[in-house]
């Protein structure tokens, strides 16, 4: 009797991991980017027209050579493949990630015949989530067809003077509040060890928009900068992505 029993039960047990492992087949488990996480570098393009006016205006009064315009961004993301389910050829990913994005520039000239340098910071980070539809083309090669993600934006504007190469002075210029923006885009991911690692390509527009910089100084006085960055732009990101299939 208890070997029956038993033999019942290693029989429903088979049966049963027979089962989870057909319905993870079907459904992306054991796929690549079930769940995982992923890492790369990031390049965006933006327009920052209040940006670079007020900067022009700046270097004018100082004698500066040249002029300065912010127009890219680079930097790092971080994030995860929270389920990459698949049905056949075609694959659904939800996802989170975190974007480090800077751009600096420098410039030197003279002030009342003495040397002077200046170092600015546009810095751009943001969270993102979203999802990503697409079709396995062969089998180390999927397009992902679409990707569209929402965005929650903190930007910060740096100037720091340096006189002999001492810092004089340096102001910081913020955003009011998070500004929601939107992407739209497409990729490649390309497997390199299947269900495990794959590289992944992603071009697309940012949709973003900035209306206002503000600084307050030690003495309260308010400096802003207005529509610093009015528009998003492209971009490109290449990240590798370590799944963890099950």
């Amino acid at each position: 009797m208890r070997r029956t029993l038993k033999i019942k039960i290693v029989i429903t047990f088979l049966i049963g991991l027979m089962f989870t492992n057909v319905q993870a087949q079907t459904f992306g488990f054991g796929c690549l980017g079930l769940s995982g996480f992923y890492a790369g570098m990031s390049q965006e393009n933006y327009t920052a027209s209040g940006v670079n006016d007020f900067l022009n205006v700046k270097l004018s009064s100082m004698q500066y050579s040249g002029s300065i315009k912010f127009e890219r961004g680079t930097g790092y993301r971080i994030g995860a493949n929270i389920v990459r389910a698949k049905f056949d050829k075609i694959f659904l990913t939800a996802k989170g990630y975190y974007q480090f994005l800077k751009e600096e520039r420098s410039n030197s000239g003279t002030l009342n015949n003495a040397a002077v340098s200046s170092n600015y910071q546009l810095i751009m980070n943001h969270w993102g989530a979203g999802i990503d539809f697409g079709i396995k083309i062969f089998t180390f090669l999927d397009w992902k067809i679409v990707e569209g993600n929402v965005n929650f934006y903190d930007s910060e504007f740096i100037i720091q003077d340096f006189k002999s190469n001492i810092l004089d002075k340096e102001a910081k210029y913020n955003s009011e509040k998070v500004q929601v923006g939107y992407f739209l885009g497409t990729g490649l991911i390309f497997h390199i060890v299947p269900d495990y690692i794959s590289l992944e390509g992603t071009v697309g527009y940012s949709f973003f928009k900035f209306d206002k910089f503000k600084s307050t100084d030690a003495l309260g006085v308010v400096t802003n900068v207005n529509n610093p960055l009015p528009e998003g732009g492209t971009g490109i990101t290449l990240q590798i992505n370590i799944g963890f299939p099950f």
